[in-house]
């Protein structure tokens, strides 16, 4: 049996945001957060954003600021593959 894991991501009142299953923090400014989440990369948009706390062995990452977007970049299947459904 195949052991899925499933990040959670909650947002209070859009000015802090939890996340777990965090595997890397791949940026960081004032203005966004690029993060790999359960091998798929997520781009998180705001303004005055800074990390509070963030636990690599754990994945947990808790951030602070004015959140306005949250972003999931998903490879696409190559184009023979979508057209051959």
């Amino acid at each position: 049996m195949e052991n899925i894991q499933l990040e959670t991501l909650s947002l209070e009142n859009q000015k802090k945001l939890n996340m777990t299953h965090v595997e890397s923090v791949d940026g960081f400014s004032e203005q966004s957060l690029k993060l790999t989440v359960v091998g798929k990369k997520v781009t998180i948009i705001g303004e005055r954003i800074k990390i509070v706390a963030y636990n690599k062995s754990n994945g947990v990452l808790v951030a602070e600021g004015l959140f306005n977007e949250v972003k999931y970049q998903y490879k696409k299947q190559p184009l023979i593959k979508r057209l051959l459904k």
